[in-house]
């Protein structure tokens, strides 16, 4: 395992355990059927074992870990269809805030997200195209006006294996490409088109994930 990131507030130690689990397991480091030493958690991030146990009840629930009676909990074994699911269902949601977006949304809006777009492709910068690329879904999530699609996008986002800053560099031409075709969509106020747009955007995001995965050692295939 890596060192445990250091962090100066502690508001919700189950949420602080499984982050830090949920960033060993998706990024490889804890393989699939290892099993998790639930001491050692606790000892590296300096909490007791029960944030450690509740922050796994979470995980379970995920499907990222899964739970023996009297042997312990191990890291489930995750496979590109397991990949592709998720980016279906996070898409899917994903493109159903968008069309409710399309309809709440004035001109002063759609400009922002058009400036937002624009300024993401002529960033230098990938933490500062990384830091757009967020914004630019948070305009379109928050315009939906739905806390429960927030919620269940949320939920889903934190276990989408995306790392960001290893994705290849086609990946951001890609992307600001299917953002302008939102963008469009969001100006000609069809939802549908808007819908299909985002879908399309995130799951060819699943292609570029699982690229990046199997460079990383991700998969462990028969």
């Amino acid at each position: 395992m890596s060192p445990a990131p250091e962090r100066r507030r502690r508001a919700n130690l189950a949420e602080e355990v499984a982050a830090y689990l949920r960033e060993e397991i998706l990024s490889g480091r804890l393989r699939s059927d290892e099993r998790i030493d639930q001491d050692g958690v606790a000892q590296r991030l300096g909490v007791s074992r029960l944030p450690v146990r509740e922050a796994l009840i979470s995980l379970d629930r995920e499907g990222l870990v899964q739970t023996i009676p009297r042997k312990g909990t191990y890291v489930s074994r995750v496979d590109r269809a397991d990949i592709l699911d998720h980016y279906l269902i996070f898409g899917q949601v994903a493109g159903l805030a968008a069309a409710r977006a399309v309809v709440r949304m004035d001109d002063q809006d759609l400009e922002a997200l058009q400036d937002l777009h624009d300024r993401m492709m002529d960033a230098d910068s990938l933490a500062e195209q990384q830091r757009m690329n967020h914004e630019f879904h948070r305009i379109i999530n928050r315009a939906a006006g739905s806390q429960r699609i927030v919620s269940m996008m949320q939920l889903l986002g934190r276990s989408l294996p995306m790392p960001y800053q290893d994705f290849p560099a086609e990946w951001l031409e890609e992307a600001n490409r299917q953002h302008q075709d939102i963008v469009e969509a969001f100006r000609r106020r069809d939802t549908l088109a808007a819908q299909r747009a985002m879908e399309q955007h995130i799951n060819a995001s699943a292609r570029h994930a699982i690229e990046v995965l199997e460079r990383l050692d991700f998969f462990e295939d028969e």
